[in-house]
């Protein structure tokens, strides 16, 4: 008796097929995969900074503090925390809230670290800058050059 394997490559063809279909797949959408963490990472220090500069409205820029921030500025959603901590998350932002100037920082999911610094002003005015690092604690990021932020 002859055997034929007909069954088993109907099976495994298929199954090649689809597994090269994924990695085609997967290559092709890892740059819009990349394009999206970093947009939200940086989506969620903007959010941030908006909310400083209502809470800032009414008193300084160190009223912006983690915990106000929290609980009035609308940014409930994420997680702040000390600017001695690090960020390892887009929704965890490291916060420094002082008289001069309020900084925080996010870490995307592709590991890149993004921060916002918000400076008193003349007059009242508030001036925006924004920048990369490695370290993504708001204390490092307090001290570092402003750069720009990649595109998304």
């Amino acid at each position: 008796m002859s055997r034929c394997n007909r069954g088993f490559w109907k099976v495994i063809v298929p199954l090649a097929v689809g597994g090269i279909l994924l990695v085609v797949l997967v290559l092709v959408f890892r740059p819009v995969a990349r394009t999206g963490a970093v947009a939200y990472a940086q989506t969620n220090l903007r959010r941030t900074a908006e909310a400083v500069e209502l809470v800032a409205a009414a008193g300084s820029l160190a009223d912006a503090d983690r915990i106000r921030l929290a609980t009035e500025g609308g940014v409930d959603d994420l997680l702040l925390i000390d600017p001695d901590q690090s960020s390892n998350d887009p929704e965890v932002v490291s916060v420094l809230a002082t008289e001069a100037a309020w900084t925080g920082s996010a870490r995307a999911e592709t590991g890149e670290c993004f921060w916002i610094r918000v400076a008193a002003g003349d007059g009242g005015s508030l001036g925006t800058v924004y920048g990369t690092g490695t370290d993504c604690s708001a204390d490092e990021a307090s001290t570092a050059e402003p750069g720009a932020w990649s595109e998304p």
